[in-house]
């Protein structure tokens, strides 16, 4: 790699970009919260997702049997009904399942898995997602709670948040709007200070950047209000500033 000297030309704003409206914190923070909530759903279906296809490698009996009581409803033949409860009885112990009689557990322990498919047919079975306390509801007499939230590990949720938001914002960022969705909604959008649209790596890497965020503990977000262009660190690493978008500004003008 030849020799490499200073230069100014990333740090020069294109002419028809000068002047122009910076977006407030208070849109980009709107805008960052309607991307978040919009990505909550698609990150737990990928995170689902690969954590049935890991149970499909590992345990297809299982997964079987989750697939016959989940989808079946009552038309499933009791014999169907006590092979799938017999498959399922382990997991319910693994992941201990809110509910479950102590007497499933000890036929579990003991290998009699027909025993432990006969006690939790005496129950309801009831099949939830929650990943907070505060919001699951209280158990009747008689029910037992398969806990969907927990087929995800703790380090495939963080992963599928991750890998999918980065897709979203690297994507969408780079595109012709230069802007995400809650972006759009705001009236905000993402510019290269020389003018030109960002790569793909540009806007992956402008993503990666938002870690800058949370590594110093969020005092980085006061150069929203220090920087005179309102440039965070994610901003600084591609040569990007948000700006409002300029025919929101003039329909409101």
């Amino acid at each position: 790699m030849g020799q490499r000297y200073l230069s100014e030309k990333p740090l020069v704003v294109a002419e028809q970009l000068r002047g122009q409206p910076l977006a407030s914190p208070s849109r980009r923070a709107v805008a960052f919260g309607i991307d978040m909530g919009l990505l909550v759903l698609p990150s737990l279906v990928v995170a689902l997702g690969a954590a049935l296809a890991g149970l499909w490698v590992s345990q297809p009996k299982a997964l079987g049997a989750l697939r016959t009581l989940i989808f079946g409803g009552r038309s499933v033949p009791p014999a169907a009904e006590h092979a799938a409860l017999r498959e399922l009885a382990p997991l319910l112990v693994r992941f201990d399942a809110e509910g479950l009689p102590p007497e499933v557990r000890e036929a579990v322990r003991a290998g009699k898995l027909d025993r432990a498919a006969d006690e939790l047919a005496k129950r309801r079975l009831i099949f939830a997602m929650s990943f907070s306390d505060e919001f699951r509801p209280e158990l009747a007499e008689g029910e037992v709670r398969f806990p969907v939230e927990r087929l995800i590990p703790q380090a495939l949720r963080g992963l599928a948040l991750y890998g999918v938001a980065a897709l979203y914002f690297g994507v969408l960022t780079r595109g012709r709007k230069q802007a995400t969705l809650g972006k759009r909604v705001a009236g905000i959008r993402v510019v290269r200070l020389d003018g030109e649209r960002l790569t793909l790596w540009e806007s992956f890497e402008r993503f990666v950047g938002y870690l800058h965020i949370p590594g110093t503990l969020f005092v980085g977000l006061a150069d929203l209000w220090r920087d005179p262009n309102r440039r965070l660190a994610h901003d600084r690493v591609v040569h990007t500033a948000v700006l409002r978008d300029p025919r929101k500004v003039r329909a409101r003008g």
